[in-house]
């Protein structure tokens, strides 16, 4: 294993920590020693962990080179500081994963163990340019709501195929998507959508968490309450995913969904605090049908609620957290096609 940081006391650190896992690590104070290193090591290491701020070639610049020379190597960045437009470049360059300094031991251990590659096992690695391309191979088979049986059963596959490509599963279910996607078909479809812009909000709904993958995993996966530094770096993924969305072709109404579904109607949300009708219509509807989902499933800290204490907590946000006409129509849909939905993506993971 290479660890690359310009501070020494970090470097012994992060070898300190992975040795008591019976890691070997080589460890480098500049980049162009450790390329210098893995183009001739011989057999290749197991991960590269490295800063991102450090003199001469920065931790970015060393993922791009990586990349080019061994894509499968798993390359994990560690840095004390969190800019949004690094982050979304370090999606773009192939980044393995992403830890926030100080990372306490267990976190260390816990994320290098999900990627070495033990015996004959490989854990798929995501290259440069992946995430783009995962996301157009998917938008050219993801067809408009409404498609026959075989079409649908080949849009979960092909739904399947991208979340595991971008690392979906450690934030969310696949489940959870697919729901809150059934769900916001079904109130647009009541509010008098289109095909057009039901497939839109359908999409949006699908991938509203895509840029969590460039959240740090110990932010992102923290047990307990976030500080409030952690807290701005947790708000930065709808922004994140909008940039990563945008920048395909007819993705800009759902890449919007993305940008606005943690708003609030009073205004009171992130990241651009728009409020009532600023907030994008399926952003709205969005915002509902995703607490719905929330409280009546499972999760860790507590069981799944009825639908009508689901129906309450949501008219008790009417005006402030939601938007009043939207949810006056929510709690009108028939219980039996939300049960529906719920009974056809449960949790099995």
């Amino acid at each position: 294993m290479v660890v690359v940081d310009d501070e020494e006391s970090i470097r012994n650190y992060l070898s300190d920590v992975l040795s008591l896992d019976g890691y070997d690590c080589k460890c480098f104070q500049e980049s162009l020693a450790a390329l210098a290193y893995l183009s001739q090591s011989q057999p290749p290491p197991s991960l590269l962990l490295t800063d991102i701020r450090m003199p001469g070639m920065d931790g970015l610049e060393l993922l791009k080179r990586v990349r080019e020379v061994s894509p499968e190597l798993p390359v994990v960045l560690i840095s004390g500081t969190y800019e949004l437009a690094v982050a979304l470049e370090a999606v773009r360059a192939g980044a393995t994963d992403y830890l926030f300094k100080p990372a306490k031991p267990a976190e260390i251990r816990s994320l290098v163990a999900k990627h070495v590659r033990t015996g004959s096992e490989t854990t798929p690695q995501v290259e440069a340019g992946e995430v783009q391309r995962a996301l157009a191979s998917f938008l050219a088979q993801y067809t408009a709501p409404g498609a026959s049986p075989a079409a649908a059963e080949a849009q979960a596959a092909a739904a399947q195929e991208l979340f595991q490509t971008l690392g979906h599963k450690r934030y969310e279910t696949m489940q959870h998507s697919l729901r809150v996607a059934a769900y916001s078909v079904l109130l647009g479809d009541r509010c008098g959508l289109t095909s057009p812009q039901l497939h839109r909000l359908e999409l949006g709904a699908l991938l509203h968490d895509i840029g969590k993958i460039a959240i740090p995993r110990n932010v992102l996966l923290k047990p307990g309450a976030l500080s409030e530094k952690e807290w701005e770096v947790m708000r930065t993924h709808p922004v994140i995913g909008y940039q990563l969305l945008a920048a395909l072709p007819d993705m800009e109404e759902a890449a919007e969904i993305v940008y606005s579904h943690h708003e609030r109607f009073d205004g009171k949300g992130y990241p651009r605090c728009l409020a009532s009708e600023q907030i994008p219509l399926g952003a709205r509807l969005f915002s509902i049908v995703d607490t719905f989902d929330a409280i009546t499933c499972d999760r860790p800290y507590r069981r799944a609620q009825s639908f009508q204490v689901a129906f309450q907590e949501i008219s008790n946000g009417s005006g402030t957290q939601f938007d009043p006409r939207l949810v006056t129509r929510f709690i009108r849909l028939p219980e039996a096609e939300l049960a529906s939905i719920r009974d056809r993506f449960p949790e099995t993971e």
